[in-house]
């Protein structure tokens, strides 16, 4: 008996060591994993910082280059005109309101007049059409007076101002009658915003560009003026970022063109920061003579889900499971074979599971750095390079004004429609991906409006063959504007589009409430699409049969289908009485959408042709 209890006292001596080695072992082992699996992260983290940098970088510098050679071909346009004109202004300035340039408040052009012009200015260009100019200037060497103007934010202009009250604004003239170049301001806040309240006052910048005369007017070279475009930062910036952003990075633009007098431009917040300083990033851009630096932080959605609590969930899962094998051994000291085998088998399993995580992980990773990758080629690696050679086209054109060779032009125009054709896929992809991805931005919308919009947009440029396009009282409903607009103007753009040739589209949209949703018709009388493919039209790059002839990419009935999705709602097409499809969307309505829209909706009906009879 006591020679068995001995060995009884032995074995479980033995086995309490087994369970001590087994559990120090695994916690040693978790404890390493983590380690790594945290050093992983963190590298990983910072490299998507990184990404995300250089992706905000290349959009803000691509759309400060947007405005900046805009509002250079604007200045070129104005100076070409001998005796400028309100009205001439007008229509050169007209299209700068569907150019999507977020930001932009106001475009204008200044004149430069000493104390004994001032008068003689005001009278001259009245004369020219601007009524309501009445000069303000200040105390200065030299005024410059802000002659015709544009809103394009609903707000007043800066109309009769004298820019000399602005010192920063006066800069960035004298920079470009310097340069001959477009310059852009220092950070301030512009003149006609002064008037508003406080928090309403939002800090700003302003380019500009020198005018000069052209043709064989008689100050063909001399410098006429300036052509000024006010773009208030905080807008610029999110229009900008937002879009890369989405709610995981807060970014802050700031001037830095002179050491030690760094201006805040815009800050821009969309969550609540993450609280890790190692991960804040910042770059410097040139934009229009000046430098700006973009600094951003991660926010609290910046590290994914199932990321953020990882290394905890595989630290208590190691923790855990030495446990249950340290106890196993334990229990199971008298059965040291099955006991090894069992612990064998767990430890497998634990470095299975370890290792299908870091296989899910991986390609996580890679699925991100493809999304990421794709966005920036996108925004800069393939859009910049066209726009550079349809820049180049253009001057290879302006060059051979002198000697026209048919040939080379031809080859010019070939170079110009496929590069376009490459913008409009770009484009395209971008749209589709998008589609269907962040959150809607839910509002009210104004169907005929919206609508009418779209038709100007869409006909605008046409001299010939208008469509008549016409639409009955149209609802006010809640969806995501900029998304609805999409899909409307894919409708209509291909109801404009896919006519017979030599015929002119007859268009047709109505809406109207059934149930719980409202039903949106765009009817065409055009080529139409065969039977056996009104489902798969809707596919990406899918075209209908008979479309051949026609441009188009094959995106857009796919983006249409999947913002109609993202609604909660459905899109489908269907004959068309007389010829031609009718294309019908159903969304949901909102409850939160205003008792105005439904009684406008109910009221009484007017169809009215917006194009063929002449009638609004």
């Amino acid at each position: 008996m006591p020679a068995t209890s001995c060995t009884a006292h032995r074995i479980r001596r033995t086995g309490m060591a087994m369970a001590c080695t087994v559990l120090i072992l695994g916690l040693v082992v978790t404890a390493v994993v983590t380690a790594v699996l945290a050093g992983v992260q963190s590298r990983q983290t910072g490299e998507r910082m990184d990404r995300h940098l250089q992706a905000m970088s290349t959009v803000i510098t691509t759309e400060a280059y947007r405005r900046v050679e805009l509002l250079g071909h604007l200045a070129a346009s104005v100076g070409s005109h001998t005796e400028l004109t309100a009205e001439e202004f007008d229509a050169i300035t007209f299209r700068l309101a569907y150019r999507g340039l977020a930001g932009t408040s106001e475009v204008g052009f200044a004149v430069s007049a000493d104390d004994t012009q001032v008068q003689a200015v005001q009278r001259a260009w009245r004369a020219r059409g601007s009524a309501n100019l009445t000069v303000r200037p200040v105390q200065a060497d030299e005024h410059r007076l802000v002659v015709l103007s544009r809103s394009l934010d609903g707000l007043s202009t800066a109309l009769g101002s004298d820019l000399s009250a602005a010192p920063e604004a006066a800069a960035a003239m004298d920079g470009a009658r310097r340069s001959g170049q477009v310059t852009a301001s220092p950070a301030y806040v512009l003149l006609r915003d002064r008037a508003l309240p406080a928090s309403r006052q939002r800090t700003s910048f302003v380019l500009a560009a020198p005018v000069y005369g052209a043709g064989p007017s008689p100050d063909a070279g001399l410098l006429r003026g300036w052509l000024l475009m006010g773009v208030r930062g905080d807008e610029f910036a999110e229009g900008a970022l937002r879009p890369i952003a989405q709610g995981a990075l807060n970014a802050t633009l700031s001037d830095v063109s002179t050491p030690g007098g760094e201006r805040p431009l815009a800050v821009m917040r969309t969550g609540e920061p993450l609280g890790r300083a190692e991960l804040s990033r910042q770059s410097t851009v040139t934009v229009a003579g000046r430098q700006w630096k973009l600094e951003i932080e991660p926010t609290t959605r910046f590290a994914a889900a199932g990321d953020s609590h990882l290394q905890q969930v595989l630290l208590v899962s190691g923790a855990v499971i030495s446990v249950l094998l340290a106890g196993l051994v334990l229990v199971l000291s008298t059965s040291r074979d099955r006991a090894l085998a069992r612990v064998t088998q767990a430890t497998s399993a634990l470095e299975a599971d370890i290792a299908r995580r870091r296989e899910v992980e991986a390609r996580l990773r890679e699925r991100e750095a493809e999304l990421e990758g794709f966005a920036a080629v996108a925004a800069h690696d393939l859009k910049s390079p066209l726009t550079v050679i349809m820049g180049y086209c253009e001057l290879v054109e302006d060059n051979l004004q002198g000697t026209p060779d048919p040939q080379v032009a031809g080859w010019l125009s070939r170079i110009r429609s496929g590069t376009s054709r490459m913008q409009h896929l770009i484009d395209d992809l971008l749209a589709y991906a998008a589609a269907g991805d962040g959150a809607l931005d839910l509002s009210e919308v104004d169907l005929n409006r919206m609508v009418a919009d779209v038709v100007m947009e869409r006909t605008a440029h046409l001299d010939h063959d208008r469509p008549s396009v016409e639409f009955g009282r149209l609802p006010v409903i809640v969806a995501d504007a900029a998304r609805l607009r999409q899909v409307l103007d894919n409708l209509i753009g291909n109801a404009i589009k896919y006519v017979r040739h030599g015929a002119a589209a007859q268009i047709d949209v109505s809406a109207e409430q059934e149930g719980d949703m409202w039903r949106i018709s765009v009817a065409d009388h055009g080529i139409g699409i065969p039977a056996d493919q009104r489902d798969s039209v809707f596919g990406a790059f899918t075209r209908a049969r008979g479309s051949e002839g026609y441009p188009g990419t094959g995106l857009g009935l796919a983006i249409c289908r999947r913002i109609v999705d993202h609604h909660g709602g459905q899109i489908g097409v269907e004959d068309n009485e007389g010829g031609g499809t009718r294309f019908v969307v159903t969304l949901p309505i909102t409850p939160g959408a205003s008792k105005s829209a439904l009684a406008r909706e109910n009221g009484p009906e007017s169809r009215y042709p917006l194009y063929g009879s002449g009638r609004r």
